[in-house]
């Protein structure tokens, strides 16, 4: 059996959410030990700040250009015609959908190693 390099200790302390969310994550991690989850944390681990509030926009968004795209279904249903301005609508929306996808997905490329 290799002998262990590992001759530093590092003793923390937690209070009883964070030792919570310790054995959540460690749980969730499938590691073998608590010892090697740490240490892959420490060596590959990544921090993300999430801004909530540009997801929750982004939602909203996709929840109204939905709705817009339902209200002009149901307007060419009634009506049998489609109108350039409701085209134009669609259009710009999903512009800005997917303006809103690759600002996230460069944010989220900026995380890889």
């Amino acid at each position: 059996m290799k002998k262990d390099s590992r001759k530093n200790y590092v003793q923390i302390r937690l209070n009883d959410e964070e030792k919570s969310a310790l054995d959540r994550k460690f749980q969730l991690s499938g590691s073998q030990s608590k010892s090697r989850f740490i240490r892959l944390m420490i060596l590959e681990g990544i921090i993300v700040h999430f801004d909530e509030e540009k997801f929750n926009k982004m939602v909203r968004d996709f929840t109204k250009a939905g709705s817009n795209i339902n209200q002009i279904a149901m307007r060419v249903n009634s009506t049998g015609n489609i109108y350039a301005d409701d085209v134009n609508q669609i259009r710009k929306e999903v512009e800005d959908l997917w303006r809103q996808l690759r600002y996230f997905q460069s944010q989220l490329q900026k995380l890889k190693p």
